[in-house]
């Protein structure tokens, strides 16, 4: 690039530096020295529906900034991602235009690409996957097979959103005010079969390790607890009908002796045992099989079953009447709980809607609670992992009726998912695919029929955070034992938006899984990420973006106007991760201006430099302001590098402008004692610019770069090696510089 060019032109700029890049296959992973840790940067899993929107770009500017900065800094990095490419926004995108799902998704997928190139987000992107090719979900269907073998993969009945003009169950976004979103039916709770994925063996060790988790920040951090919803109280055991104790649980432990009621979740495991009489039963069944309003969530509405029986508590004058409501499950997980009026709301309105309640209040509070012990419980819960739509891993069981639900062997799979067919929302199209359903019992060998219904996307994204962290071409053969995991995982950040809580917490329940099991025997605290930040959404107008609303922003079509750069910039310029942005035009007027400054005042000494007058007693005299440059830069240099240790990207941008600043200052300070700048001085001006492009190439790279050429550095080289301290050329150095 010409040192001449004082005007800035971003397209220019950054094509010639991103042919550079893709010349030089600059971001390509290296491999460690033998017993080395590399460091695994992990980014979050675009959805592949539509294009990439500013949460992405906020998302994938951090990474990248932190990718660079660990490069620079002489680590070997893998920064990799993958596509969520399968469920439910694709298949409705797919619908709506009438086009295979893979097709969409496919081209989604080119598109995000192209985008994520244009901004300079230094991917490696041979690395790059779709979980919706069969090489990718063939490992997710040997997870689903490892878990179910380990006892962490079950099936049973639950209650679904059901749409019986549609014939299909819905997840929770299609139903929008109990209506079907496609047909606008009223939508029905059903119960069927569903496939499960048991986390409960692992909510004691997930909350345990959250206090050696250092390297997370305090929102992802805050995430994990509201998902676990731990209460902490005692339990008392009381006499059971079957002749075993039952547990029950209250956070009040200093209002025990005032407990009016217990009331069971639906699916404690005594349930059964307490409701004998047939009508309760019918109740209960009712209950289950998802007889009330979807709306009924708060006490005063929830369903409430009195099943007649009562158990005795020591303290109390008379027997405690026995209650059914799931209000227990969302508050303490399916467990047994008091209910004590006098201290809770929720207790008080349910007290309100039964008679023996009221009367057992009636006669007073017991005497003295003796055996009460503390308690912990957890609200979260194992969770539904099927679902009866069409684009998503097919699971990998045959069902016979002879043998049951058989595994499909694992040298079988993986089982595909036919790609052309086009999905019209009326029911599962895999289910009326005959050359799909009808297969021969693995076992047995008799007439049988495939499981028609697939993973949920959440099940792949179990393991997304894995396939980067494998060469392409080893992919194939071996996913959960390649040795290059070794190298890479735990990955040592995660970069995700602040609603990706519950993908990360069952994401550190299959990792202990399997570090239980085997595979992942060699992570000791089953954590998969080492660190993690989580950033909250970016918003206009105050609201969420929303082509309903009209206030979607395009990246597209600011990268077009400001340069990709500007766009880092500014998105990183504007707020910390925590909080959420509010985007407006004033940071990218601001970034626009900044790098506009920094380029035309940059080019302008590096070519004027090497003219400046030579003159000893001159450079003798402003020493001291050279020392106080070297240490405005020195400080400037620590500050932003810490911000950058702690991913606190908007506190690095601002401390690059403040030094850019200080730049200035030294040169108005020189001028004004001197005239002008005396050769010393404009060397050390010099220095301190490329140091400025060196600390701002993480942030605008392409910009960074391209100063640094044209400041005179070898190309072969860039984007150079972090710096420790501002130096200076020996004919610039003065009394106290260093």
């Amino acid at each position: 690039m010409s040192s001449a060019r004082s005007s800035y032109d971003a397209s220019a700029v950054e094509a010639e530096r991103q042919a550079a890049w893709a010349r030089n296959d600059a971001f390509a992973t290296p491999t460690p020295a033998d017993g080395d840790r590399g460091v695994y940067i992990k980014p979050s899993s675009p959805f592949t529906s539509g294009k990439l929107h500013m949460g992405h770009v906020r998302d994938y500017s951090i990474g990248d900034a932190y990718a660079r900065f660990r490069r620079a800094r002489g680590d070997a990095v893998l920064f990799g991602f993958g596509f969520d490419a399968f469920g439910l926004p694709a298949e409705m995108a797919a619908i709506e235009r009438k086009v295979p799902p893979a097709e969409w998704v496919e081209g989604c997928g080119e598109r995000m690409l192209e985008q994520m190139k244009r901004l300079g987000f230094s991917f490696d992107y041979d690395r790059v996957f779709y979980s919706s090719d069969e090489e990718q979900y063939r490992w997710s269907q040997w997870l689903f097979l490892t878990l179910l073998e380990a006892g962490f993969i079950y099936r049973d009945d639950t209650t679904v959103d059901w749409c019986d003009s549609c014939r299909t169950t819905l997840a929770a976004l299609q139903v929008e005010d109990g209506r079907c979103w496609r047909c606008h039916n009223e939508v029905r709770l059903i119960r069927r079969p569903t496939w499960f994925l048991r986390i409960t063996p692992y909510l004691e060790e997930n909350d345990r390790r959250l206090v050696d988790l250092e390297d997370w920040d305090e929102i992802s951090l805050s995430t994990q607890r509201y998902i676990l919803g731990r209460s902490d109280g005692v339990e008392v055991e009381l006499p059971g009908p079957d002749g075993e104790g039952l547990a029950v649980f209250t956070p009040h432990g200093d209002a025990v002796a005032e407990a009016s009621f217990v009331v069971l979740s639906p699916r404690h495991p005594s349930v059964d045992g307490w409701a004998t009489d047939p009508g309760v039963r019918e109740q209960l069944d009712a209950l289950r099989s998802g007889g009330w309003e979807r709306s009924a969530r708060d006490a005063k509405s929830v369903p409430l079953v009195d099943i007649g029986a009562s158990v005795r508590a020591p303290w109390a004058p008379d027997p405690l009447p026995v209650l059914v409501s799931p209000i227990v499950d969302a508050r303490y997980g399916p467990t047994a709980a008091f209910g004590i009026p006098s201290a809770d709301e929720a207790d008080e309105s349910i007290a309100a809607r039964v008679a023996r309640v009221e009367e057992a209040r009636a006669n007073g509070s017991g005497g003295q609670v003796t055996g009460a012990r503390e308690a912990v419980r957890y609200r979260a819960a194992d969770f539904s992992i099927s679902r009866q739509r069409f684009w998503g891993t097919p699971i990998p069981i045959v069902h016979c009726d002879a043998c049951g639900a058989v595994p499909v062997p694992a040298e079988d799979l993986p089982v595909v998912l036919p790609r052309d067919v086009e999905p019209t929302g009326e029911g599962n199209p895999l289910a009326e695919l005959a050359s799909f359903v009808d297969v021969a019992c693995p076992r047995c060998d008799a007439p049988a029929r495939r499981e028609t219904d697939t993973l949920d996307c959440h099940f792949d994204a179990l393991w997304l955070w894995v396939p980067a962290a494998v060469p392409p071409e080893g992919r194939a053969e071996s996913m959960f034992d390649h040795p290059e995991l070794r190298t890479w995982l735990p990955s040592e950040r995660l970069v995700a938006g602040s609603d990706s809580g519950g993908f990360v917490f069952d994401q550190r329940v299959v990792t202990k899984a399997l570090r239980d099991i085997g595979p992942f025997a060699f992570i000791a605290e089953g954590e998969p990420f080492s660190g993690c930040l989580f950033h909250e959404m970016v918003i206009a107008d105050g609201r969420k973006m929303s082509k309903h609303l009209g206030n979607v922003v395009d990246p597209d079509e600011l990268v077009e106007r400001y340069g990709a750069d500007t766009v880092r910039l500014a998105i990183l310029y504007a707020a910390g991760p925590a909080k959420t942005l509010n985007w407006n035009d004033g940071a990218l007027r601001f970034c626009d201006r900044f790098l506009r400054g920094v380029w035309a005042y940059a080019q302008e000494r590096f070519e004027s430099a090497p003219g400046a007058p030579e003159d000893p007693e001159a450079a003798a005299d402003t020493a001291f302001l050279r020392e106080r440059l070297c240490k405005w830069s020195d400080n400037g240099l620590a500050r932003i590098t810490a911000d950058l240790e702690e991913l606190q990207m908007h506190k690095a941008v601002r401390n690059v402008t403040r030094l850019f600043e200080r730049i200035q200052d030294f040169e108005k300070r020189v001028v004004a004692r001197r005239g002008e700048l005396g050769r010393a001085d404009a060397e050390a001006q010099v220095a301190a610019l490329l140091l400025l492009a060196r600390v701002l190439a993480p942030f605008a790279p392409h910009t960074g770069e391209a100063l640094l050429l044209a400041g005179g550095e070898d190309a072969g080289e860039l984007p150079g090696q972090w710096p420790e301290r501002l130096a200076l050329p020996a004919t610039s150095s003065g009394a106290g510089t260093s």
